[in-house]
């Protein structure tokens, strides 16, 4: 029973080692905008079907933001930032750029 339990706190453990690990490979990178984006509410609103999608901020061309997520859809990679305390998702393409923060 004992040994049970420890196995299955071992994996527990795994797996939150590797969430922690992809959010701190994630947060080491910066994202540009390069032209006026719309943020949005949800990371899912990359899919063109997807309905109740809002925009939380704009983004104006010419800013740099630390990325605080990266989740990846079937056809677009959703960054998420903060601007002005809010939260935002924006989406790779035309007007963002996101680039690996360097090495010290």
């Amino acid at each position: 029973m004992k040994l049970s339990i420890g196995i299955i706190i071992a994996i527990c453990l795994v797996i939150l080692g590797l969430w922690a690990a992809d959010i701190v490979s994630d947060r080491g990178n910066k994202v540009k905008i390069t032209e006026a984006v719309s943020a949005y509410s949800n990371w899912e609103c990359g899919y063109s079907n997807k309905s109740g999608c809002s925009v939380v901020f704009d983004v104006p061309a010419g800013t740099d933001h630390d990325v605080k997520r990266i989740r990846y859809g079937k056809d677009f990679m959703a960054i998420q930032i903060n601007q002005d305390g809010l939260s935002g998702w924006v989406f790779s393409g035309k007007g963002v750029q996101t680039l690996a923060k360097p090495s010290s």
